[in-house]
């Protein structure tokens, strides 16, 4: 910017947070530096001052231009009067929502400088905006969240098959499919929005005031579109189909980098069904509804907490439970964690409420006065995204009485391969506060182990689908002992979910398991008393601990 022959500048509240030197030598300063917090309308006087005054006055939301003379005293009278082109555009920066300002003298080109405008702020190919500009305008949308709380929609929309369709039918055709998409993106919104294209095949949409129901019936009817052939003359014999993340921008919003990720994070995930929402007194109304009453049980902490035993089977100094979250509704009614946790994540209010069942957990954890007890504590995709959670974890532990050893944390494998950079800072966090963590579903995937070093589990915890048959199918016994022999060899501990019956337990036993968990150890319950099993180890023939 220092260095642009456009004279530029950025103004907030009228006053100048910057310009370079172009922009000062306009107005004849001998520095920019002496611009720095200086009025902007003092650079003018009479009927210009009073044309910028007024239309300062106004909330600026998009591009607009002003004709104006200016107050150059220094140069001679001849020049003094001369017109200038102020062109205002709503960014950030710093991040500080403010006013782009690029001033050019009037008898300029005007066709030529609309031409390098429009070059600096739409993609070529596909004639949306590009995605710094897209990024400017998220920045603007956080803004007015925060401080007007004008709520926005962010869409980050990925072609699927594009690489595949790319390979097959050419570039000139892959991209008459992206202008397709582009064109069909720019058609279908009634609201007032952006759209961008933000890589080689993924879009963005940015709605104006759009609430959290507006913003999935909009995904789902984008998906059902490009998912139904929208681009058929370029494919006439290919299927196209699309993946949609939706964030919600409001006042839980940090910064454009921090929505677009969590867009991303739920490309792969279930758009929820509006019409399966139930929730005590907001039943048949809907997500918005629902996720004020969310929002308001994080704040007065409407939950009610379980805790489900993980029994050690090699005597383990520590006396684990899993932490399970149940939502209260205005009659006290519990409410399911798949009722309230996929909105919670899609409004932003993940954090918040992990937040607040950490500080329940601890609540507990506090009361049983056992410090051989450890907690598992799943989190939303919100928290391992954010700059906030961990510095906010450690000032809650040195608040607290417990040791930081008491604590795992729980990340899906789910989570981790989507987003494997962000899950790999959120465990080092982790481990930088003396904590641990355990990665749960495990096995879902091709190749599991790979991520293991990066994540570094105290165990894994098997996912369902890998034991729901293990009474019964012998291929399956034969691949879980491949499994355990494997995670052993990597020094991995392996736990055992949905222990139903003791049947299962000489099996369990013989594959080497380290813990297990289940309705046959205990059903969950809010205190932690279960007797585990201690000073004596299980043998083959032995009854487990049965309640």
């Amino acid at each position: 910017m220092d260095a642009s022959i456009f004279p530029l500048a950025y103004i907030q509240e009228g006053m100048h947070l910057y310009c370079n030197e172009s922009y000062a030598q306009i107005f004849s300063t001998s520095s920019p530096h002496t611009m720095i917090q200086s009025p902007l309308l003092d650079l003018f006087e009479g009927e210009s001052r009073e044309q910028l005054k007024k239309a300062l006055s106004k909330n600026i939301e998009s591009e607009f231009k002003l004709i104006v003379k200016s107050n150059n005293k220094q140069q001679e009278a001849v020049q003094a009067q001369r017109e200038l082109v102020l062109s205002f555009t709503p960014v950030s920066f710093n991040g500080q929502a403010c006013l782009q300002l690029i001033t050019k003298p009037a008898n300029g080109n005007p066709a030529y400088s609309d031409q390098v405008n429009t070059a600096n702020t739409q993609d070529l190919l596909t004639r949306l905006y590009n995605k710094n500009f897209f990024n400017e305008k998220i920045e603007l949308a956080v803004s007015k969240a925060i401080k007007q709380q004008q709520y926005s929609s962010l869409l980050i929309i990925q072609l699927n098959e594009f690489l595949d369709i790319k390979s097959t039918i050419g570039l000139n055709k892959a991209n008459q499919v992206l202008n397709d998409v582009a064109e069909f993106l720019k058609k279908s919104i009634q609201k007032m929005f952006t759209a961008a294209r933000l890589d080689d095949y993924e879009f963005g949409l940015l709605i104006d005031n759009c609430k959290l129901a507006e913003s999935i019936e909009l995904a789902s009817f984008i998906k059902s579109k490009i998912n139904n052939h929208i681009t058929t003359a370029a494919l006439p014999s290919m299927q196209l189909s699309c993946s949609i993340g939706v964030a919600v921008i409001n006042e839980n919003a940090l910064d454009a980098k921090d929505l677009v990720a969590k867009a991303r994070v739920n490309l792969h995930k279930k758009l929820p069904d509006i019409n399966s929402i139930r929730a005590g007194d907001v039943q048949n109304q809907d997500f918005d509804a629902l996720t004020a009453y969310i929002n308001l049980a994080i704040k007065v902490k409407r939950f009610k907490l379980l805790f489900q035993p993980i029994l050690g089977l090699k005597g383990e100094s520590f006396q684990d439970y899993e932490v399970l979250s149940r939502m209260l509704d205005s009659e006290g009614n519990d409410m399911l964690p798949s009722e309230f946790l996929p909105l919670a994540d899609l409004s932003g209010s993940g954090e918040e409420l992990d937040k607040a069942i950490v500080d329940l957990a601890l609540i507990a954890l506090e009361k049983a006065a056992n410090e051989n007890i450890r907690i598992a504590i799943s989190l939303t995709s919100n928290t391992l995204h954010s700059k906030t959670f961990l510095p906010w974890l450690r000032e809650t532990l040195l608040s607290a009485t417990i040791s930081a050893d008491s604590i795992l944390f729980q990340i899906s494998e789910t989570q981790i391969c989507n987003n494997l950079e962000y899950c790999t800072k959120f465990s080092d966090g982790l481990r930088a506060l003396g904590l641990c963590c355990i990665v749960f579903h495990y096995g879902c995937v091709v190749q599991p182990e790979n991520y293991l070093d990066d994540i570094k589990p105290v165990y894994v915890k098997l996912d369902k689908s890998l034991v729901r048959d293990i009474g019964i199918s012998y291929y399956q016994h034969n691949d879980l002992k491949n499994l355990f022999a494997d995670l052993h060899n990597k020094h991995f501990k392996v736990a055992v979910p949905q222990v139903e019956d003791s049947s299962v337990l000489p099996l369990l036993w013989k594959l080497d398991a380290d813990f297990i968990q289940g309705y046959y150890l205990e059903r969950p319950r809010q205190t932690m008393d279960y007797k585990f099993i201690q000073n004596y180890e299980i043998t083959l023939g032995a009854q487990i601990h049965n309640q």
